[in-house]
């Protein structure tokens, strides 16, 4: 049977939704559940007056919708930060700290304790200061669960001392059902399914009593599930029903069906295991889980087979009478197939012989052909790589010789024009008011920065002094200032062990795709941000600019280096664009 249906899931999900109904009346906002179609609607709402919070709204309600269709997170995570990021642009503290808990919660998934438990710690501080008991409770059930999924029993118990304490005052009847599931869990894990199923009991009158379809929903199978495995089939049949008529979803409704099926078969009621059992195969992958297609095809043999009873015991007596009469016929025609067998027995190992042989040479054939054209292609893609790793590193010696030049002989001749130029104001009063000098020496100054900026451009010596992420940051915060679109960074992951050459090509990827930005976007924000985990980098540039259509975007814009740059790297290279939709490209690049 699956796994029974835990709440461990659910009250995670409750813990960001229902904690805010009960506290902050002022959100009905988050509480909604949008499709498709008002999804996009809310967003472009968004971008068009401009309005900050309702873009971020329409990320965060973007992250559940697609979590919900693919089962994933991996978006979810992403759409969650730009959330939170336009939350905290729009300085509404209260919903930062709610989408970076619901944040934390998917760190937890992905084994991001420490950044979670900080996340967390964060928003329990918050609520802490401005005296929100509610989400003070919720943040620290949320940090005994992140422990007890890591494995440290001891700070679980610790939060779970606290939360317990702090609920005594609250009195969060979520809370309350979430530690009778864990004694649920203990229970069942020790084989105590009697007392599993009492508990199970006190859960539905809790849940009753909050009046929340969900949680009776649960606590209905939990008793069932708990029943049926204490042999007591007439109260688990009885509660599988209630759970199956109270609004259960797909996940739920599958699992109750699997439970009807087993119990109906448990008593040898067949008819009813065999239709629960078809239900149950519908709501699954019936393609993939053939050992449920063979479950509901042996009921079916079993259900029929009472019916075939007669025609078996029948068919069985012509087929006594066949044998019978078939033995008599061999006996009467072994001596004469021994001699014949004898004969062909010598012709077949001839031949055998003959065509193993063949089979072998040409097995030995293809496999020479195979191994020749697995060589060659390992050489074209070693020359391939060998022939870009020459042309970036080119590229990169090229950049260091310009930037020496630009600093060392350009830079030079700049400073020593600059020295006369103030020597000779020194020396002629009239001529220091000059307004074609002064003209002349802010010229002078503006080459002089702007060839500082070009070789540093060319060399970033803050990658090699401080690592990717910082070299990053301060690209982006050259870009700031008036007249030039709003630019974020952000950052997730260590990227302290990068290695240079993996570190250098990433920085001039984000380089080309922020200049692209600047130059031919129009765009009022960029977003840059660059993650390091499950053994993979991801770039993420977006901007809000003017967008284009992707099968007509035009040679020369940088795409050629970044693709050269990503085929290097083994990498992934995704851009979603569309006229007057911005652009976000997305770069993957496994580390190992």
């Amino acid at each position: 049977m699956p796994t029974h249906f835990s709440i461990k899931n659910l009250v995670f999900l409750m813990l960001s939704v229902f904690c805010w109904q009960g506290h902050l009346l002022s959100q009905p906002e988050f509480d909604q559940h949008l499709n498709y179609k008002e999804l996009q609607a809310l967003l472009q709402e968004g971008i068009d007056e401009p309005n900050l919070r309702k873009q971020a709204l329409a990320w965060y309600h973007w992250a559940y919708y697609d979590e919900l269709q693919t089962g994933m997170s991996d978006s979810a995570f992403q759409y969650l930060g730009r959330s939170a990021d336009k939350f905290l642009k729009a300085n509404d503290s209260t919903s930062y700290e709610r989408v970076r808990a619901d944040l934390a919660d998917r760190m937890i998934r992905r084994g991001l304790f420490d950044e979670a438990f900080r996340i967390y710690n964060e928003a329990l501080e918050y609520y802490q200061n401005t005296d929100n008991l509610y989400m003070e409770t919720h943040i620290l059930a949320r940090l005994n669960r992140g422990y007890l999924q890591k494995g440290d029993t001891v700070s679980a118990l610790e939060f779970k001392k606290k939360f317990m304490a702090k609920n005594e005052t609250l009195r969060d009847t979520i809370l309350d059902i979430l530690v009778l599931e864990d004694e649920i869990e203990k229970l069942r894990k020790a084989h105590n399914y009697r007392g599993a199923r009492h508990i199970s009991f006190r859960a539905l009158q809790l849940a009753e009593l909050k009046n929340n379809s969900e949680l009776i929903n649960w606590a209905q199978f939990s008793i069932a599930d708990n029943c049926r495995l204490d042999r007591d089939y007439t109260t688990a049949l009885k509660y599988y029903h209630k759970a199956e008529h109270s609004g259960p979803t797909e996940a739920m409704r599958r699992d109750i069906y699997h439970g009807l099926s087993e119990t109906y078969a448990l008593i040898d009621s067949l008819p009813q295991a065999h239709h629960y059992a078809i239900r149950y195969a519908q709501l699954g992958d019936t393609l993939l889980d053939r050992g449920r297609l063979a479950s509901i095809q042996q009921l079916a043999l079993r259900f029929d087979s009472r019916e075939k009873k007669a025609q078996i015991a029948l068919l069985r007596e012509r087929n006594d009478a066949a044998q019978s009469t078939a033995r008599q016929q061999r006996l009467g025609l072994a001596t004469l197939g021994v001699t014949f067998c004898a004969l062909l027995l010598a012709t077949f190992f001839i031949v055998r012989d003959y065509r193993h042989r063949l089979h072998t040479n040409k097995v030995i054939s293809t496999q020479s052909e195979a191994l020749n054209q697995q060589k060659i292609t390992e050489l074209e893609d070693k020359l391939k790589i060998e022939t870009m790793q020459s042309m970036l590193v080119g590229q990169e010696s090229e950049r260091r010789r310009i930037a020496q030049d630009l600093h060392d002989s350009v830079g030079g001749l700049l400073a020593a024009t600059k020295i006369q130029v103030e020597k000779l104001s020194g020396k002629n009063g009239k001529l220091a008011q000059n307004p074609d000098l002064l003209k002349i020496k802010t010229m002078l100054d503006n080459t002089v920065a702007e060839t500082r900026h070009i070789a540093r451009n060319m060399q970033p010596n803050t990658l090699l002094q401080f690592g990717l992420a910082t070299a990053i940051r301060d690209l982006t915060s050259h870009f700031r200032g008036e007249g030039m679109p709003s630019i974020a960074f952000q950052q997730f992951g260590d990227f302290s062990n990068l290695e240079h050459n993996m570190a250098l090509n990433c920085y001039r990827i984000v380089q080309e795709l922020l200049q692209n930005s600047l130059k031919h976007a129009q765009a009022s924000e960029i977003l840059v941000q660059i993650s390091c985990q499950d053994h993979q980098l991801e770039l993420l540039v977006e901007d809000d600019g003017i967008g284009y259509a992707i099968d007509e975007v035009k040679k020369g814009m940088g795409t050629d280096n970044i693709a050269h740059r990503v085929k290097f790297l083994k990498g992934e290279y995704n851009i979603q664009s569309a006229p007057g939709q911005g652009t976000s490209t997305l770069i993957t690049i496994p580390l190992s």
